[in-house]
């Protein structure tokens, strides 16, 4: 059995985790609800299925997908420096897609410096994510759910032991988190963390 990351390995009994294309089709489709159709907006990315579900929504929403910085490190120096691109050649930008928080806080900083506003929409739930929604500087994230993907792992594991079959690939879902779940979200985290 995998979990959280799919490999193609001969032997695999099942793989338990997010469906990475749904994660991106659900965080497009929660920027492209905070905008209007032919709104111009960023895509930046290490690349995958993300990518490819948020365009599917976003495309689907009459969104126009500006400019895509694909192969970019999850770390803050080579998304900022996108991000300070982007704003010089795109003035008229609407809105930003990461595929993982930690791009789409950096990119919001970024955006924050220049005195602008626009939704910032990226995946994963991380708390500093989760703060700037509490505080309404952000309007929302997706996030793979942790805590599922180890119980039906588990309960997976059971069914395996006990000689049933088990399906091949097990989704654990998509949260989405907004103003609405955030405050909930930042208590069972730090929960976790104590």
């Amino acid at each position: 059995m995998l979990l959280d990351t799919d490999y193609p390995w001969k032997n695999k009994t099942s793989y338990i985790g997010t469906n990475n294309l749904e994660l991106g089709r659900k965080a497009g489709a929660l920027l492209a609800s905070k905008l209007q159709p032919g709104d111009k907006v960023a895509i930046i990315a290490g690349g995958g299925d993300r990518v490819k579900g948020a365009k599917i929504s976003l495309e689907a929403a009459g969104i126009n997908i500006t400019v895509e910085k694909l192969g970019l490190e999850n770390e803050a120096k080579p998304v900022k420096e996108a991000m300070e691109t982007i704003l010089w050649d795109y003035p008229d930008l609407k809105g930003v897609f990461a595929t993982t928080d930690i791009m789409a806080v950096n990119a919001f900083k970024v955006i924050e410096e220049h005195e602008l506003k626009m939704p910032v929409i990226g995946a994963d739930g991380i708390i500093e994510m989760i703060e700037l929604i509490e505080n309404e500087e952000l309007p929302g994230t997706v996030a793979q759910n942790p805590f599922d993907m180890g119980y039906l792992s588990i309960e997976a594991a059971m069914k395996v032991i006990n000689g049933e079959k088990v399906d091949i690939n097990i989704d654990s879902g998509v949260d989405f988190i907004i103003k609405g779940n955030s405050k909930q979200r930042l208590d069972f985290l730090g929960n976790l963390l104590e």
